[in-house]
């Protein structure tokens, strides 16, 4: 859902009788010219101005890029009437600049957001989580991403190329674990009992030290395949890559386990 909306008229008229000179840009390029001399500006929300509290567009803020909001200093908040933080509320810009020069300058934009467990957090699955005028800003469950990790269709071979962790977890979410493990064509290494342990390895590399030396060895994906008791579904663990065999990867689903790892496996399911 839409969180933040860009309205110019509304952020003019909160600020007309402030008695400072205020300017509103679109672009994160007029922004910059101001980096120098600029301190952002953290606006409270609504009735809850006198503590300071963060709330729901406040939490978005501080989730954006640093070359979008810039450090924060509170203090100058003294700088903005109360009355002019409340009507600035269903308009909220994205970010706030203090200039020594020129005065307050607003950078005004347009924010997707979604909510879990009470926090707020950018979030778009069709397109751009935070539009500016000439940018924008790619986010899944929070975490910013690339353009095509979001909008192109994710594959089995796309998901091996990738070698930033971050967009490869996306991308697995995207398309599904179960779909993942078919399409990539895992291969077994292990197996437990009725749990089997599917590893193979991604484009990226990781530093081992093994026999005295460091090594850099390609990043396995493992995944266990369990089946639950009461139902006989059938569902893929993500578990440790560094798991030996399939018995160590079922005891590591096990939130602090102890030596009767089977007693605390058939109280677990």
């Amino acid at each position: 859902m839409r969180a933040i909306s860009a309205n110019r008229r509304a952020v003019r008229e909160a600020l007309a009788h402030e008695g400072w000179r205020f300017a509103l840009v679109g672009s994160v390029e007029d922004l910059k010219q101001h980096q120098k001399c600029c301190r952002t500006l953290t606006l409270p929300v609504g009735n809850e101005s006198d503590n300071r509290s963060r709330t729901v567009r406040e939490g978005l803020l501080r989730r954006l890029p640093w070359d979008v909001r810039r450090q924060p200093f509170p203090r100058w908040l003294s700088y903005l009437s109360k009355s002019a933080r409340k009507r600035l509320q269903p308009n909220l810009p994205l970010a706030a600049e203090f200039c020594l020069i020129h005065g307050f300058i607003f950078l005004v934009g347009n924010v997707w957001a979604e909510r879990q467990s009470g926090i707020w957090r950018p979030h778009r699955a069709d397109g751009p989580s935070v539009v500016f005028e000439d940018d924008e800003l790619y986010f899944w469950h929070g975490w910013q991403v690339s353009r095509k990790t979001v909008v192109e269709k994710p594959t089995a071979e796309s998901i091996l190329k990738e070698e930033n962790q971050t967009e490869r977890e996306v991308l697995i979410q995207r398309m599904g674990v179960e779909k993942f493990v078919q399409e990539a064509e895992l291969q077994q290494v292990d197996s437990y009992r009725e749990s089997s342990l599917f590893k193979i390895s991604t484009a990226e590399k990781r530093s081992r030290y093994q026999n005295g030396t460091w090594t850099d060895a390609p990043l396995a994906l493992a995944f266990l395949k369990v089946i639950c008791p009461s139902t006989q579904k059938t569902y893929f663990l993500r578990v440790d890559p560094d798991a030996e065999n399939a018995k160590q990867a079922l005891e590591s689903t096990l939130i602090g386990y102890n030596r009767d790892w089977e007693r605390d496996l058939v109280a677990e399911t």
